[in-house]
């Protein structure tokens, strides 16, 4: 499936109010540490229950693949900013911990 046929998938679910776009002025962007542990692949099958979290996301993704890193983070802090900021402090010190 091409990405513009997605796209399209994706704005008929849109229209169909089963899920939503949010206005770019209403994103709080965030720039995640690229850890293994805050990868999408890593998080993505914990986020299936958030259904708010999921209305801006596709309902389907083709075997194997997770959204985009930087929308998925971006939508993530916007909607669950303390979450983001709690998922950040822990990587950062079981990295430090372990250095030590």
């Amino acid at each position: 499936m091409s990405i513009l046929s997605r796209n399209k998938d994706f704005l008929k679910e849109v229209f169909a109010g089963t899920k939503a776009l949010m206005e770019l002025n209403q994103v709080k962007r965030v720039n995640m540490p690229m850890y293994d542990e805050l990868s999408v692949k890593e998080l993505w099958p914990d986020m299936q229950g958030a259904e708010e979290f999921l209305r801006y996301f596709p309902a389907q993704f083709p075997k194997g693949r997770v959204p985009d890193r930087t929308y998925f983070f971006n939508i993530m802090n916007t909607l669950m900013e303390d979450y983001v900021q709690q998922i950040i402090k822990h990587a950062n010190l079981q990295r430090t911990s372990q250095a030590s």
